[in-house]
């Protein structure tokens, strides 16, 4: 299910840019070995990111996280992607958090929050959406087992922060 929205962007880009960031690739490795066989560049389906319980600025646990209200178990990381780096179209496979979080059967989602406004050539795909425009501020979401991509064909770097939570309960009304 994809889901859009937009929150006001209150952080300093360059908080994170000075971030230690780690070189990564999705962990389906059949998958990215299918993209290869038919002429994808392995060193290109790659990102940088940085994890829990790496410290993050302020302003992420402060501004942004308490905008997401309904979602419970959040995980935070950083996604930064250099010109010509990419993740073709995927599921995410949610190993760890759960792991992490001692999660079995609760609905995960994921939150993308885009740190600067796009770039030409910058590229998220979401379900059945395809987003080449967008400001800093604006996230977009979807489920466990929605396919995403996000492409960097642009000359500028690409940082944005993934939220990934579970969604919360509504209370039960014993009194009605």
């Amino acid at each position: 299910m994809f889901n859009s929205g937009h929150i006001e962007p209150r952080w300093k880009i360059n908080e994170f840019k000075t971030l230690q960031y780690k070189y990564d690739t999705h962990k389906d490795t059949a998958l990215l070995k299918e993209y290869e066989s038919v002429g994808h560049n392995m060193e290109s389906m790659t990102l940088y990111n940085y994890f829990q319980p790496n410290p993050f600025p302020a302003v992420v646990h402060d501004y942004i996280i308490p905008q997401f209200a309904h979602l419970d178990h959040i995980g935070v990381a950083i996604n930064y992607f250099k010109p010509g780096q990419y993740l073709p179209v995927h599921v995410d496979l949610f190993g760890k958090y759960s792991e992490v979080h001692g999660l079995e059967d609760e609905e995960i989602t994921r939150i993308i929050i885009m740190l600067e406004d796009s770039a030409p050539g910058q590229i998220s795909q979401v379900c059945d959406q395809t987003i080449g425009v967008w400001s800093a501020g604006d996230w977009f979401q979807w489920d466990s087992d929605d396919a995403h991509a996000f492409y960097n064909f642009s000359t500028k770097d690409r940082y944005a922060i993934q939220l990934t939570g579970t969604k919360r309960q509504k209370g039960l009304d014993f009194n009605a």
